[in-house]
Parts: C-alpha cells; structure tokens; sequence
C-alpha cells in the first residue's frame, strides 16, 4: 500500500539513521497476513534486541502497540509510538478496550497532529506522554517542469482555459467528494475536476455525474503513476479536501495537502481533524466550514491569487521531513 501511513513510516526510515544506528523490521506484502506478521515481528525482535542492543523500539502505528508493550516487559526497553488517528479510532469489537489500554503503558505517543493528540487523550492516554509532530514532505519530490499541454497529454483530454481543480484519495465517504461533485460543481462555471483515487464511493460518484450531467465537467482518473502525479501538481490550478465528519473515523492529518502545497498549489480543504494541521490558513491556502457550499467556493476564488512561490516556500518551511525527524529524535531523548 501507498499511502499517507506508508509515506510517514518510509521518511522516518530515511530520517532515523542520519542520528541514531537503526534497525528496521518492515512488512511489505499483503495485510491479510497480518496475525503471522506480529509474529515474525515478535520472533525478530527477540533476536535483534539482545544482539545489537537496542534500546528503543519506534511503532509505526497503535495497532502494534500489543507487541510493543510486550516488548517493553521483556526487555525493560523504551516503547514510543506514531498515531496517525484511524489507529486508534477504529472500531471494531475489542479494537478499544485493546490497544488504547496498551497505548497508555508505553512511554511516548507521537500524535501527527493536535485532533489526533485530542483522540488519544479521549481514550485515557495520558496527556503528558501525548505530543504532536506532524507529518512532512521532501522539498523537491513532487516539483516537476510540466505545461498545461504536458496535463491535457496525461488527462487525454483538451482543457483550454478552463480552471482545473483536483483531490487526491480514497474515494470514501470522509472525504466528502460525494458532496463536493453534487453540490459545488454544478455552481462552478469553466472548470475541470480531476479526481484521483480508487474506493467504494465510485459507483455513487458516477451516478451523481450522470444524474447531474456533469461528465465534461469532473474526470474520475482513478489510480496514476507517481510521476503522472507530479504533472497534475503543478499545473492544476486549486486542491480541495472536501472532507465531511463520519463517526468512528477521521482525517489524521491529510499529507496530501503538504505534498500538493509544495509545488505551490493552493489548498482550499475543511477545518476538521488532523486537515487543520495540514493548511496554513491564509498562507498555503484557506479552511473552510466542512459541507459549507458558499465558503468553499469562495475560497476556491481566493486561493487562486495566492502566490505560488509563497505557498512552496511556506510549506517546506513549516513541513521539512529533515526537521521533523529532528524533532522525533530531540523527544526520544
């Protein structure tokens, strides 16, 4: 898998060695052998820790906080984990007596943004061992020299001067894409909406587009290469999340924001969850009220006069994977 988990877990893996010696225990295959998967966790660890004595273990995410806490008895070692907000919302039977229980005895959660901090500390996580370390992006990873011909070429399609709009994500309800197809673009004139993204909301998208005869107007582009990414990017004219609240789950932070802001792409998105801590607002794009019609379209207006320079550079100042993984390490110690 490919996402914003996967991207914080990767970069963290870059950013560990430049200042401690690190041993790292990665899963890349399928997660429905996730049970065999804690045990050869478990398993390599027993070998790994005596052997190069280690004396901290770093979780990806709370869902492993089990096999830390186990870990930690063992060992007498230190246990510190990421959250990134689904981890420890999930719910399903057992899920939160289980792992907020195990988050509690560990010593340090790294929450990736303050509505996830707020999340844990709902569920008895002790606010002081609670601290927030957002995620980030690298500087020059998704800046490409790409045209708006080099964008009609990836999207077969003719744009001419119309005004080209994109989300990047899963296509599930939280991400309110649903509503952002039925109720804000039948009110925007001369514009493209590219969607980006596979999920079980596709089916309802498409019957909203025929329903409504939007089909010039929004494109499903579903899942496209890193690099055909990187063309949309920079030359797409605003990113929205339109995310909506659905319970039981939330938006941890929204890296997709950060990734598409540091191009110097503005970002108009809603101001729930972990979104807030992706946009500065004013700076690298706007927050809105979540399924407010009228903010998102005027905000949509004023973020096209942003300046885009202004906008990359405000974002690699506040989201640098370089500092951030400073920051891990200054909390380890």
């Amino acid at each position: 898998m490919v996402g914003g988990m996967e991207q914080l877990s990767y970069a963290l893996s870059l950013e560990f060695p430049k200042h401690e010696p690190t041993t790292l225990l990665t899963w890349g295959k399928s997660q429905k052998y996730l049970p065999f998967v804690v045990l050869y966790f478990f398993v390599r660890s027993l070998l790994l820790i005596p052997k190069k004595k280690i004396t901290h273990i770093h979780i990806g995410d709370g869902l492993l906080s089990p096999l830390g806490l186990l870990l930690k008895i063992i060992f007498k070692i230190k246990v510190t984990s990421t959250i990134v907000g689904l981890d420890v919302t999930f719910n399903f039977p057992g899920y939160q007596l289980l792992i907020p229980a195990c988050l509690k005895r560990l010593d340090k959660i790294i929450c990736i943004s303050s509505a996830v901090r707020d999340e844990c500390i709902a569920r008895g996580i002790p606010e002081e061992n609670c601290i927030v370390i957002p995620c980030g992006v690298y500087s020059t990873d998704w800046i490409t020299h790409a045209t708006r011909r080099d964008l009609e070429t990836t999207i077969y399609k003719d744009i001419g001067n119309k005004k080209v709009i994109i989300t990047v994500g899963r296509l599930v309800k939280r991400k309110g894409i649903a509503w952002f197809v039925q109720y804000i673009m039948p009110k925007l004139e001369n514009t493209l909406y590219l969607i980006i993204g596979e999920g079980p909301e596709k089916g309802k998208i498409k019957k909203i587009l025929k329903k409504l005869h939007l089909q010039e107007k929004v494109m499903l582009l579903g899942k496209i290469s890193d690099e055909e990414l990187k063309i949309i990017y920079n030359t797409a004219d605003v990113f929205v999340m339109p995310n909506i609240p659905v319970s039981h789950t939330m938006e941890g932070f929204g890296i997709v924001a950060i990734e598409a802001s540091s191009t110097g792409l503005p970002v108009v998105a809603s101001n729930i969850e972990g979104i807030s801590s992706a946009v500065l607002d004013g700076k690298t794009g706007y927050l809105v009220e979540s399924m407010n019609a009228e903010e998102f379209i005027h905000g949509i207006k004023k973020a096209q006069i942003l300046d885009k320079k202004e906008i990359a550079d405000a974002t690699r100042q506040h989201y640098s994977w370089q500092e951030i993984g400073k920051e891990y390490i200054k909390n380890f110690e």
